[in-house]
């Protein structure tokens, strides 16, 4: 999904969770301040689900493959929940490209989960629908199956590139142990709380993260300039 209009010389590139549609997002994308485009990886939304590419290096070159087709230079990357495995892992192997990274309520990781998790999750609901409504179940579970444990933390304190980190209210994604973390390695971060949201850091207020996330992406620009 493609809000149009000026990029500001970097639009905005938005990789949302694993149960997230663009559609979800399409109230609030004026509220960025530039052209943003939300990414739907295989499996979401309208992309197709094939048969295989779920693993962490297919789904980071289709988060590439997304930003190519929107542009030949600098974006900001944005990330909400999983998304940010695949988004991270691009910004990773491009960081010249990336001028500013936003996380929303997650950690720079690939996370594996237990076949529990995975059932609970695909056979639960979000936003006030099923979650298999939402997704294609066989390419989620193939997500899930590829999935290999391990930390993007380091490398991404290493790129130098500006962060804003947002983490819900008593967050199971991003504990007190991970928060220091973030505070320990990126010590320029903007840290944010959103005590009174759940996971979905869009509840109460669909703004705030938004909102955040131009002011960070401008006062990347500045700096950039």
């Amino acid at each position: 999904m493609d809000s149009g209009g000026d990029d500001l010389g970097a639009p905005i590139v938005f990789v949302p969770g694993m149960t997230d549609t663009a559609e979800d997002y399409r109230a609030v994308l004026p509220l960025f301040g530039r052209r943003t485009v939300v990414v739907e990886l295989r499996g979401h939304g309208r992309s197709s689900a094939p048969a295989v590419g779920y693993d962490f290096a297919t789904l980071r070159d289709d988060v590439g493959a997304v930003v190519d087709a929107v542009t030949d230079g600098d974006v900001h990357l944005v990330t909400f929940s999983r998304g940010t495995t695949y988004g991270i892992g691009w910004a990773l192997a491009h960081p010249h490209r990336v001028r500013s990274v936003s996380i929303g309520d997650y950690v720079p990781e690939e996370k594996v989960l237990t076949a529990d998790q995975a059932h609970r999750l695909l056979t639960g609901r979000w936003r006030g629908s099923a979650v298999a409504d939402r997704l294609d179940v066989a390419a989620a579970q193939l997500t899930f199956e590829a999935a290999r444990p391990q930390s993007l933390w380091t490398a991404l304190a290493h790129n130098g590139i500006p962060l804003l980190a947002a983490r819900s209210g008593g967050s199971v994604l991003v504990g007190d142990g991970d928060w220091a973390r973030y505070r320990e390695l990126f010590p320029e971060a903007e840290l944010v709380e959103f005590d009174e949201s759940p996971h979905d850091i869009f509840r109460p207020d669909r703004a705030r993260y938004p909102r955040l996330v131009r002011a960070h992406a401008e006062r990347a620009d500045a700096a950039h300039h």
